[in-house]
């Protein structure tokens, strides 16, 4: 019997031993006050269209989309999405939206659907969608990530104005670079204004972006270049961290070169509040950015045809006339033709369609009978245009500078509809 007892006494002893091992430290988000924000100003190309009770959506150049479940309204409502200057991220040529109606509580969620450039260079894990509140603090809600289909999305009752962010994104503080010059390259992470009770990241307020590194979190390593010639030099940032780089181009480039440069950033805790992963929470893990710069001449023209790369900037043309912006290449060889037309002078976004404040882009493909003309729009069997895409201008000292994303049509000489269809990025660059 006091044998049995001793074997017990140790027994309880190790147990209470093994019992008072210190769990492993957790990492908290790093948090800060949150910051006001003014609204943002209103951009050219607003769209709207009436839903009733049945439900419906409205689709904004293939880059913003609400759809609105049967029973959200309970008669006709002219919902709307204007693009807005994006005041969460100053520095970020990425536009925000305002959805209308605003003041009204939906009866039933509407689901709000961001796509990603299918061009861009990115690493979405650590994606979120933000709205302001009234107040002028822009909130990050739960964010859906479909990578299927290259989207976030959330839900909502309200509409205010909103927005897409990485919560660690690698900055550049130019896009192009020509002989010899230098890109500044700086990782950032989204600070958040607060956290509920539970730490869960999910509606709350946003702070300031800052230099990557507050969170002892974080591991960077790995920067390096992937692609393009020129030079890469590791900089430690403001927090102590490998955060920062420069990029030095070559002496000598050739036309429509490109560099792709990136970095590895590791975070054992981080995480977005995501109703689709295990747990609700979508873990950062190891992230790997990519940016690309381009190496470029004084000006050029450069599309991407279903991911096949063209450059035009030999042959192009372009300037403003009539109070219009217009560009293209004259194909010397009987090769690929473009033309490009922005009805409107002013630096903004210009939505896909053919009247003041929209943009047509037409692109020929030679074949060996005659040449295959696509255009952003096409003709419905109803009778109504549908168009697709958005050119974004921006005026740069003497310079026009912008972008179109979208898709363009083939007609085949049909009456309405289209036969095929084709995914185009246009960058360009023209004297005014």
């Amino acid at each position: 019997m006091k044998y049995f007892s001793l074997v017990l006494l140790l027994f309880v002893m190790f147990s209470c031993k093994k019992e008072e091992k210190e769990p492993p430290e957790e990492i908290l988000p790093v948090i800060s006050d949150p910051v006001v924000r003014e609204r943002g100003n209103p951009l050219s190309g607003k769209i709207t269209t009436t839903i009733g009770s049945d439900g419906g959506s409205l689709n904004y150049g293939n880059l913003v989309k609400i759809d609105v479940p049967a029973g959200a309204v309970e008669g006709p409502t002219v919902f709307g999405i204007q693009p807005i200057n994006n005041t969460l991220d100053e520095t970020s040529d990425r536009m925000a939206y305002r959805f209308t109606p605003e003041g009204m509580t939906f009866k039933k969620p509407v689901k709000i659907t961001f796509n990603r450039d299918f061009q861009q260079p990115d690493n979405p894990i650590s994606r979120m969608i933000a709205f302001q509140r009234k107040d002028g603090v822009w909130c990050g809600v739960s964010t859906a990530l479909d990578n299927n289909v290259k989207s976030a999305s959330t839900t909502t009752t309200h509409f205010s104005d909103w927005v897409w962010f990485d919560m660690i994104t690698l900055r550049k503080d130019r896009e192009t670079v020509g002989s010899g010059g230098t890109v500044k390259l700086k990782l950032m992470e989204q600070i958040l204004g607060a956290l509920n009770a539970s730490n869960q990241i999910d509606s709350v307020p946003l702070a300031a972006l800052e230099d990557i590194g507050r969170s002892k979190d974080i591991r960077i390593k790995n920067w390096k270049i992937v692609r393009g010639p020129g030079s890469l030099e590791p900089k430690i940032n403001s927090n102590l961290v490998l955060g920062d780089a420069i990029y030095t181009a070559p002496a000598n480039i050739r036309p429509g070169e490109e560099v792709e440069i990136q970095v590895e950033v590791e975070s054992r805790s981080g995480y977005v509040s995501d109703p689709t992963a295990p747990s609700g929470k979508r873990k950062f893990g190891k992230l790997i950015l990519l940016t690309q710069v381009q190496l470029e001449a004084e000006t050029y023209l450069r599309v991407k045809i279903s991911g096949q790369a063209e450059d035009f900037s030999a042959e192009m043309y372009g300037g403003i006339t009539n109070n219009e912006i217009h560009l293209g290449n004259v194909s010397l060889n009987g090769g690929i033709q473009l033309q490009l037309s922005c009805f409107g002078t002013s630096a903004g976004s210009y939505p896909g369609g053919r009247e003041v404040g929209q943009s047509l882009v037409g692109i020929s493909f030679p074949t060996s009978q005659f040449k295959q003309n696509y255009y952003n729009l096409y003709l419905d069997c109803s009778g109504a245009y549908q168009t697709n895409g958005l050119t974004t201008v921006r005026m740069a000292e003497d310079y026009i500078v912008g972008s179109f994303t979208g898709r363009i049509y083939l007609n085949d000489s049909k009456p309405c509809g289209f036969t095929d269809s084709k995914e185009v990025q246009v960058d360009f660059k023209i004297k005014k």
